[in-house]
């Protein structure tokens, strides 16, 4: 279990710096960070991440009414993991610092970067099988009551958050701050490279499984000629 919640853990970071490379692309950010990062740009003197951890915690209500009496009491601990998510936000961003792309293209490849960071962070709280981020717990609820496919909703719940977010930057900045061509692209391709991520992990395990029953195999086979030779 203590390696489950390190591999949860790693993954909210992972997702944390995904979401700070894709601001630092300046083309638009993530969807799911989009109406945070909007309404800090609006009222600046709030942190990004304290925005987040309020989001996340509307998202936990989310789940609350989606789920009802299926919710689980343990669900309640994505709170103090999106503290810790807020605080990730906060310290990769004063990381990076004044790191930036110079360039249209460079943009572009910074936004690429970060998008495959932010899903393989998702793949990793999936896989931990703990605890997962309330974004993605959001959708894991909307999967468990349609049977749609995780990569499938994230695409949808992707798109919600963009078209949220375009309407705060207009009711809280008066323009379209923060959301630009790459929220489109983040909000369309995120969950097709999530599936592709886990399809990759799906045919590691089914390979690993096959091993280890090879192995298995061979040492029961060894063990069979040592007997006979004795």
């Amino acid at each position: 279990m203590t390696g489950r919640i390190a591999l949860m853990l790693a993954g909210i970071a992972v997702m944390a710096l995904g979401i700070d490379v894709v601001v630092k692309a300046d083309l638009g950010n993530s969807p799911i960070s989009a109406t945070p990062n909007v309404l800090a740009l609006g009222f600046p003197a709030v942190s990004f991440g304290t925005f987040m951890l309020g989001w996340q915690c509307f998202l936990v209500l989310a789940q609350v009414a989606l789920l009802r009496r299926e919710f689980r009491l343990v669900d309640l601990w994505q709170i103090p993991i999106s503290v810790f998510f807020g605080l990730c936000i906060d310290w990769f961003m004063a990381l990076l610092g004044a790191a930036a792309p110079t360039t249209y293209l460079a943009s572009w490849l910074w936004l690429v970067v970060g998008m495959a960071v932010l899903a393989a962070g998702i793949v990793m709280t999936v896989v931990s099988g703990t605890v997962m981020n309330c974004g993605e717990a959001v959708v894991q609820a909307v999967v468990r009551k349609t049977g749609a496919r995780f990569g499938t909703v994230k695409v949808g719940f992707d798109l919600a958050c963009a078209a949220l977010a375009v309407l705060c930057a207009l009711v809280f900045v008066g323009h379209l701050a923060g959301v630009r061509e790459g929220t489109v692209v983040c909000a369309a391709l995120t969950g097709v490279v999530v599936n592709g991520y886990m399809a990759l992990y799906g045919r590691v395990r089914q390979g690993a499984r096959r091993w280890r029953a090879g192995a298995g195999s061979r040492a029961d086979e060894a063990a069979t000629s040592l007997v006979e030779q004795s």
